[in-house]
C-alpha cells in the first residue's frame, strides 16, 4: 500500500500531467453530458476538418483565404442541395420497396433453404435449419418494422434533417472562418499549466484530422463507386447497397463484415442463382480490395498506428458509450489516450531517469 502512495505522490508532483488528466476528464464529462445537445456542432466541426483541407490546397496555390472558403463551402452546399433534392429522395424510395417486398424476399430465401436441405439432407440437418429459417424470419420482420417506423417518422426527420442542413453550414463556415480567434478564445478556459496539453493537442489535431478527411474521401469514393457499378448492372438497391457500403467504412473490420450480408442477400433477390450475381460479388469484392489496397494507403500514410486489438476494444467500449456516434470516434478517441498514455509513461521513464542518476 505504501508503494501505491508513494506513486500516487509522484504523479501528482508533476502538475503539468495533473492538469493534463484533469482538462481532459472535464471535457470528457462535458461530451458526455452534452452529447445530444452539441449534436451539430460536433458534425460542423467534422465538416470543417474535410473542408479544411480542401481550403489549405487552395492557398497552397496563391488563393486568397477568404475566397478559398467561399468557394469551398459554396461547393459544400451545392453537393448538399444535390444529396437532399436528388439522391435522398431516390434512397427513401429504394428503402420503402425494400419494406415492401421484404415478406416476398422472405419467403424466397425460405424456399432455397429447403431446397438446399433436400438436396443436402445428409449434410444438413433438419432442425438447426428450422431454427436458422425462424431466426431470419424474425430478424427480416425486425428489419421491416424499423423500415416502416422509419416512413412514418420521416416527417418530423426531415424537418430535423431541414434544420441541420442550415444550422450546420452556418456553423461549419465561422468554424472555417474564425478558426484562429475561436482557439485563441479557447484557450482562456484552460489552465496555465497547458505545455502536455498544447503538445496533445499538436498531435492529435494532425492525427484526427487525417483521419476524419481520409475516412470522408474515402467513404465518399467507396459508396460511389459501388453506386455507379451495381447501377450500371441494373441493381434495384444500387444506391442503397453504396450509402451501406460508404458508411462500412467509418467501423474498421466490423464494417465491411456486416454490409457483406446485405450486399449477398439482395444481389440474390435480384438476379438468382446466376452469372449476373457472380459478377455483382465479383465487382464488390474488386472495389473492397482497391479500398484496403490503393485508397487506404493512400489517403492515411499520416494516420495514427494503433493495433487491431485496440482498435476493437475501443469500437466495442465507446460504441456502448455513445451508439453509432462512438463507434465512427472510436479510433480519434483511441488516439487520444494512446497520446496520453505515452506522455505519462515517457515522464515516468524521465522521473526514473533522474532519480537513478
Amino acid at each position: 500500500m505504501s508503494i501505491f502512495i508513494n506513486w500516487l505522490r509522484q504523479r501528482l508532483a508533476d502538475t503539468e500531467l495533473v492538469m493534463l488528466i484533469t482538462s481532459l476528464l472535464v471535457i470528457f464529462l462535458l461530451l458526455v453530458l452534452l452529447v445530444p445537445v452539441l449534436a451539430p456542432l460536433l458534425l460542423a466541426i467534422a465538416l470543417a476538418y474535410v473542408l479544411d483541407g480542401v481550403i489549405e490546397l487552395m492557398t497552397r496555390c496563391r488563393l486568397p483565404r477568404m475566397l478559398a472558403i467561399g468557394l469551398t463551402v459554396g461547393g459544400a452546399l451545392l453537393l448538399l442541395l444535390f444529396a437532399l433534392l436528388a439522391v435522398l429522395p431516390l434512397l427513401t424510395e429504394q428503402i420503402g420497396r425494400l419494406a415492401t417486398h421484404a415478406p416476398q424476399y422472405m419467403q424466397s430465401l425460405r424456399d432455397t433453404l429447403h431446397q438446399l436441405q433436400a438436396n443436402y439432407a445428409e449434410w444438413i440437418n433438419p432442425d438447426y435449419l428450422q431454427q436458422i429459417i425462424a431466426g431470419a424470419t424474425d430478424k427480416m420482420q425486425e428489419w421491416g418494422g424499423a423500415l416502416f417506423k422509419f416512413s412514418i417518422a420521416s416527417i418530423p426527420g426531415m424537418i430535423t434533417l431541414l434544420v441541420y442542413a442550415v444550422l450546420v453550414p452556418v456553423l461549419v463556415f465561422f468554424l472555417l472562418k474564425d478558426k484562429q480567434l475561436i482557439m485563441s478564445w479557447a484557450q482562456q478556459f484552460l489552465p496555465r499549466e497547458r505545455t502536455l496539453l498544447q503538445r496533445v493537442w499538436r498531435e492529435l489535431d494532425i492525427q484526427i484530422g487525417n483521419y476524419i478527411r481520409g475516412k470522408f474521401w474515402e467513404a465518399f469514393i467507396i459508396g460511389c463507386a459501388m453506386w455507379v457499378v451495381y447501377w450500371w448492372m441494373g441493381h434495384d438497391y444500387a444506391l442503397l447497397l453504396g450509402v451501406l457500403t460508404g458508411l462500412s467504412v467509418w467501423i474498421p473490420f466490423v464494417g465491411m463484415a456486416v454490409v457483406t450480408v446485405p450486399v449477398i442477400l439482395l444481389s440474390y433477390f435480384q438476379w438468382g442463382w446466376s452469372d449476373t450475381m457472380a459478377y455483382g460479388l465479383l465487382a464488390y469484392v474488386i472495389v473492397q480490395a482497391i479500398d484496403a489496397n490503393v485508397i487506404v494507403p493512400w489517403l492515411f500514410s499520416e494516420i495514427v498506428n494503433l493495433h487491431p486489438i485496440a482498435i476493437i476494444v475501443a469500437i466495442l467500449m465507446f460504441g456502448s458509450l455513445w451508439g453509432i456516434v462512438g463507434v465512427i470516434i472510436a479510433i480519434p478517441m483511441a488516439a487520444l489516450v494512446k497520446s496520453v498514455v505515452s506522455i505519462i509513461l515517457e515522464r515516468r521513464h524521465g522521473a526514473v531517469g533522474s532519480e537513478s542518476g
